[in-house]
């Protein structure tokens, strides 16, 4: 199952970051806008939090690589549906960032919700709540 999870994790890494790349692209070409430039820096922090979690991914349970999927899952779902509603609101300045929003649509909210439900499986499964339970009750002895 370890190597399974592995090679999931490895191959949801790439895609991510060929789909990151391919919304670089895109903000490139656009004029400017404040979400664009936002959303691509949290996807810049959601990578530099995969990659080596998915390089360093070992056999044994690791509370530290479990609060790291959860916090890419959580950060990348707020990425791909709530910062576009938060930004476009409270923006006082009309820039391109529709014409954005629009472009990568397929992207940020199809394709990469995908890779967040694959790394929220594999977080369920790697959260082992009897391992978490023996390590509780063995602080409490």
């Amino acid at each position: 199952m370890f190597k399974y999870k592995k090679i999931i994790l490895n191959i949801c890494t790439v895609i991510f970051l060929l789909l990151s790349f391919v919304e670089f692209i895109k903000y490139m070409f656009v004029d400017s806008n404040k979400f664009g430039l936002i959303y691509l820096l949290i996807n810049l922090l959601l990578i530099l939090l995969l990659v080596p979690t998915s390089y360093n991914y070992k056999k044994y349970f690791s509370k530290i690589r479990i609060s790291k999927l959860i916090i890419i899952v959580l950060l990348g779902i707020f990425n791909s549906f709530f910062l576009q509603k938060v930004l476009l609101n409270n923006m006082n300045v009309v820039d391109e960032s529709k014409k954005y929003i629009d472009s990568i649509f397929v992207y940020k909210s199809i394709f990469k919700l995908i890779i967040y439900i694959i790394i929220a499986v594999i977080t369920v499964f790697e959260f082992k709540v009897e391992k978490l339970f023996k390590t509780v009750v063995n602080k409490d002895k």
